[in-house]
């Protein structure tokens, strides 16, 4: 089954941004950009608590069958994003829970296997975490879009935002915040762990309006 949404194609401007560089990069340390965007007309501060997955899941072409579990980032890599999500989090304010404790938010770590991001992917790549939601649920992110871009490198990192207390509702799952890490998970384990976290910090430094 393909994507059905429509495909946004990351970038903010990836091109443009890594072209005020005074010199190309050396290596794949130097393509790491990292774009966030949110939605200007909603207070992350009414919500206290947040959950998040075990794991990062690897987004596809063909999402996986209702019901299974999609592929997912090594495990030591995965769980140190994880870590750092739940880091910043907490030093902003916020609770963490599970996700039968009816968190307030979720935020969803993904990886692109492709040179392309689709922010409309299918719903069942979280099925197996969340479940119960509702079919054909589609993402919606009030208040903004994010950016058109080119593309991003394969292996870059998504983070969405989601607010649970009206995810469902009408078919649609809020997102009111996103991050995009490029080309985070590129080389060896020890190096894309380094990035990632690297790549998750900046995300919440760039982010200072998440916070109780």
């Amino acid at each position: 089954m393909k994507l059905q949404l429509q495909r946004f194609f990351l970038g903010i401007g990836m091109t443009a941004l890594l072209a005020c560089a005074p010199e190309l990069p050396q290596d794949s340390t130097s393509l790491d950009v990292v774009y966030t965007n949110y939605n200007p007309d909603y207070s992350f501060g009414q919500g206290r608590t947040f959950a998040l997955p075990d794991n990062v899941v690897i987004l596809s072409d063909v999402p996986p069958v209702q019901g299974q579990r999609p592929p997912f980032l090594e495990f030591a890599t995965g769980r140190s994003i994880i870590n750092a999500i739940r880091s910043n989090m907490i030093a902003r304010g916020f609770t963490p829970v599970t996700q039968f404790d009816n968190p307030d938010y979720v935020i969803l770590p993904s990886m692109t296997d492709q040179n392309e991001l689709l922010f409309s992917y299918n719903w069942w790549f979280w099925d197996w975490w969340i479940p119960n939601l509702g079919t054909g649920l589609r993402w919606q992110y009030p208040g903004f879009q994010p950016a058109v871009v080119t593309s991003v490198s394969t292996g870059s990192i998504l983070l969405q935002f989601v607010d649970m207390k009206t995810a469902g509702t009408g078919g649609q799952v809020e997102v009111n915040w996103v991050s995009v890490i490029n080309g985070a998970i590129t080389g060896s384990s020890s190096s894309n762990t380094d990035r990632a976290v690297i790549g998750v910090n900046q995300a919440f430094i760039q982010s200072p309006y998440i916070k109780r």
